[in-house]
């Protein structure tokens, strides 16, 4: 697979991560909780509106039916009543004087009144019917069927009523006057009705008072609802947005350099946006953070390669004269003994010569030329040109590479050097006296592990370990520290300046009594070819061993 140039910009990694992170769910987001309180509030207004409306209908019917009903209703039939208690007046006056049947005695002035008022009587009544067959012909306005009940009483009086009161023919006032029972039963029905009349409106004013005591009581209820959601909603609002003020103070101390800021874990795991831009928060406090760590480690890499340049420049001329004096003195001595303690200057010169040569290397390592090669066939020739001399030291290499070309862009000549560091590190720690004295077969274990964006090529051993807890293993990557008795301190520092050139990553994935796993991971820009594993590896004895599944550090 082809590489593409690192995204070894550590924002944009962290930028590629929060992409990566699953969008807010509307059922969880900020605007959908603000949404659900603002619609529980416009719910209990609205419902309070809709309830308020509705008393409001019923007061307005009740008032439509006292103004436009019974106060006209009341008022016609007192008009019509008048006249009923004249006319009874006279018919009693008239029964008193003993003039029965006989219309012609009948004073013309008294006939003419009474048919005026017996024409009146019949208009008013039929003029007080009329507001009551009109609340009755328009429910919807003036009331439900229960509210009408009182009309449809007084409706039916003035059923009874209307035959008795209505004029009929010239001989009217003689049937008035003469049938006395009829005249007692209209002033009947008129008392009747005005009684009707008075509860209903008696009712009315009961009905009004319990609407209003209604609407007061659900007025309250609603504004104590209404002010309990508010007040919620203000909490919740507060507790909402709590951890932008947190975010806010944390992004002030991140500018002020504080790099370890990061926001709690429970906020930054919300559903929210709040709990999104927590988490990018964080990722990039991580970005800058290992931003801030490259530079110091390129600046202390830079100061180390410079001051390693003077060392070497000031030792080399040096140890090269005690070599030559050396061989010198091995021409002029003659006994063994003497030969034999200049053959060990001469071993420990060789050995300082080798360290300056190293950190002159370090120093001046040459700038990555990349190109396209095979990272699989390269790791293959170095491990088949490594292999003899781990077996020479009792250690068995077992690599898994992929069937099929993995292409990267990188320099070769580089990567191997990179690999070979790692390799020899593990054959260091296998070759340990601790690890000796376990009695275990010491192995190293090469995998090439390929991803859909990058390949990773994986170093392992079953040695004891690197010993340092977990947040100091990055001390292994600073130059000059070492843990070897005889160490420079350079080989880890070179793999990582190495890796990093070529736009990579490497770090300890997982170490311990059981062993040691190094990851170097360096990017890829097309997806990764089926992984088709040619499994072989190598016994100490030269034989094949392919049965024992490799064991990982961790």
């Amino acid at each position: 697979m082809t590489a593409a140039q690192h995204g070894g910009d550590v924002s944009s990694r962290a930028g590629e991560t929060g992409a990566g992170r699953a969008p807010v769910r509307f059922g969880q987001s900020l605007a959908s909780r603000i949404s659900l309180l603002v619609g529980s509030v416009v719910a209990v207004t609205f419902t309070w509106g809709f309830v308020t409306l509705g008393q409001l209908r019923d007061l307005q019917a009740g008032f439509d039916r006292l103004v436009e009903v019974y106060v006209v209703f009341d008022k016609r039939l007192a008009e019509a009543h008048v006249q009923a208690v004249r006319i009874g007046e006279q018919v009693r006056t008239h029964q008193r004087g003993g003039k029965v049947g006989n219309s012609t005695a009948l004073d013309p002035a008294l006939a003419s009144n009474l048919r005026a008022a017996l024409q009146t009587r019949a208009v008013g009544v039929t003029r007080a019917r009329e507001p009551i067959d009109a609340a009755l012909a328009d429910p919807e306005r003036f009331g439900e069927d229960d509210e009408l009940a009182q009309l449809r009483q007084i409706q039916a009086s003035l059923d009874l009523l209307q035959p008795l009161v209505a004029t009929g023919g010239g001989d009217a006032v003689t049937r008035v006057l003469d049938d006395v029972r009829s005249q007692g039963q209209i002033e009947q029905l008129f008392e009747t009705m005005r009684a009707q009349s008075g509860r209903a409106i008696e009712e009315l004013r009961d009905e009004v008072q319990q609407a209003q005591h209604r609407t007061e009581r659900w007025t309250i209820g609603f504004a104590a609802v209404t002010l309990v959601i508010g007040v919620l909603a203000a909490i919740a609002v507060v507790l909402t947005l709590r951890p932008l003020r947190l975010l806010a103070a944390n992004v002030r101390r991140l500018g002020g350099g504080d790099w370890s800021q990061r926001i709690a874990s429970g906020e930054a795991a919300r559903h929210d946006e709040v709990g999104q831009l927590a988490a990018e928060f964080n990722q990039m406090a991580e970005a800058l953070q290992e931003r801030e760590r490259r530079l110091l480690r390129g600046e202390r890499l830079a100061a180390a390669g410079q001051l390693a340049a003077q060392i070497t420049h000031e030792i080399r001329n040096p140890l090269s004269s005690v070599a030559l004096n050396v061989d010198l003195l091995e021409d002029e001595i003659r006994g063994d003994e003497g030969k034999r303690l200049l053959r060990q200057i001469t071993a420990e010169i060789d050995r300082l010569t080798t360290i300056t040569e190293g950190y002159l290397t370090f120093a001046r390592r040459p700038k990555a030329e990349l190109v396209e090669i095979d990272l699989g066939a390269e790791i293959a020739n170095l491990l088949e040109f490594i292999a003899p001399e781990l077996e020479q030291d009792g250690l068995q290499l077992r690599h898994s590479l992929p069937a099929t070309p993995v292409m990267v862009m990188g320099d070769a000549n580089q990567l191997r050097q990179a690999l070979l560091n790692l390799v020899r590190n593990a054959k260091e720690a296998l070759l340990d006296e601790g690890h000796r004295a376990s009695g275990r077969v010491g192995r190293i274990d090469v995998m090439l592990e390929c991803k859909p964006r990058a390949v990773t090529i994986v170093v392992a051993d079953n040695g004891p370990g690197i010993g340092l807890v977990a947040d100091k293993l990055d001390k292994i990557f600073e130059a000059f520290y070492t843990r070897k008795a005889r160490g420079t301190g350079l080989g880890l520092p070179t793999v990582q300046q190495i890796v990093a050139d070529h736009g990579g990553s490497v770090r300890v994935a997982a170490t311990g009594p059981s062993g040691t796993r190094f990851e170097v991971e360096l990017p890829a820009a097309v997806p990764a070819p089926p992984l088709r594993l040619s499994t072989s590896g190598r016994h100490p004895s030269g034989d094949a061993d392919g049965t024992d599944e490799a064991e990982t550090a961790g």
